[in-house]
C-alpha cells in the first residue's frame, strides 16, 4: 500500500468523526478508532520488511587492566 495516503486519512478521520458527532457519538468514537486502527496497520505492513542498518565506526577498545587510582576513585 501506498503511505503517501496515510496523512489525507489521518485528516479526513477526524472531519468524519466531528460529522458524525451530532448524530452518535458512538458512532464517532468508532470511526475515529477503527480508521486509527486501519492507519496504524497500513503504516505497520505497508512498508518493507529488511534489516535496519546503522554505519558507525569501529571505536579501539584497550584491554589494559584499569590502574589502582581507577579502583580506588571507584
Amino acid at each position: 500500500m501506498k503511505t503517501n495516503l496515510l496523512p489525507i486519512i489521518a485528516f479526513l478521520a477526524p472531519v468524519a468523526a466531528v460529522a458524525l458527532l451530532p448524530v452518535s457519538a458512538v458512532a464517532a468514537g468508532i470511526a475515529l478508532s477503527a480508521t486509527g486502527v486501519i492507519t496504524v496497520f497500513a503504516a505497520d505492513y505497508g512498508r518493507n520488511v529488511e534489516p535496519l542498518r546503522a554505519p558507525t565506526q569501529v571505536v579501539a577498545f584497550s584491554a589494559q587492566r584499569p590502574s589502582a587510582e581507577f579502583r580506588a576513585a571507584a
